[in-house]
């Protein structure tokens, strides 16, 4: 049965991360990397606790600190992601989406992680001119250049579902759309946060990753069972 990792655990994909894949009967562990003591009971209280393992790591050593933790042959998650009014400016919010990001992705081609599945965006662009969506599109291209076995991108519209975390204007356009959502496209239709997480998982557990690299669109996570 395969080991999972988490990046990002406490966020509100990767806790949906975390809690789902210990609800998944395949899975053995569920290594929940993190720069601080978590706890665990109050941080997933859904999941089953026995399977997760915390990995404290300094994230200024990420790369060769991950890369001694993760068995080879396991699948990895990345649900990492801050705002430029969160981390302060945008060289400090492009070292984590970017950087921490890419270093993660280092570490697991260097333990041998066999597939690796990545939230970013949608419109995620690497030439697009709005800042976030560049970054976003900037990393997937890096970490494709990686070569790993299998990864894939995950590119959420806007995430129902989100606990308080002071992102007012998505809140507030959640608010709005809710009522509305139902007949919005599916491409951009505001989707729930442990609807994405499903669909991950069962891109990396369900045969669904075949290919070195493929997108999951905002619609695709909305056909998904969950």
């Amino acid at each position: 049965m395969p080991t999972a990792i988490v990046l990002g655990a406490t966020g509100a994909i990767g806790q949906q991360l975390v809690t789902q894949l210990t609800q998944r009967g395949e899975v053995e562990s569920v290594i929940v990397i993190t720069r601080r003591e978590l706890d665990i009971t109050r941080e997933f209280p859904n999941a089953i606790v026995s399977k997760i393992q915390p990995a404290l790591l300094d994230f200024d050593q990420l790369e060769a600190q991950a890369a001694e933790c993760m068995p080879a042959g396991a699948v990895a998650f990345v649900g990492l992601g801050t705002t430029k009014k969160q981390a302060g400016s945008k060289e400090a919010f492009r070292r984590v989406d970017h950087g921490l990001v890419l270093a993660f992705a280092r570490a697991c081609k260097t333990a041998g992680v066999s597939q690796l599945g990545v939230v970013t965006a949608h419109g995620a662009n690497a030439r697009s001119s709005v800042f976030y969506n560049r970054v976003k599109g900037e990393v997937e291209r890096d970490i494709r250049a990686l070569g790993l076995p299998c990864v894939f991108f995950a590119r959420p519209s806007l995430l129902l579902g989100r606990p308080e975390d002071g992102r007012l204007a998505e809140k507030w356009a959640s608010v709005l759309l809710a009522p509305t959502a139902r007949w919005l496209p599916r491409s951009v239709r505001p989707i729930e946060v442990r609807c994405v997480a499903a669909a991950m998982i069962d891109a990396a557990l369900g045969g669904v990753g075949e290919r070195a690299s493929f997108v999951l669109s905002n619609a695709q996570m909305h056909r998904v069972p969950h």
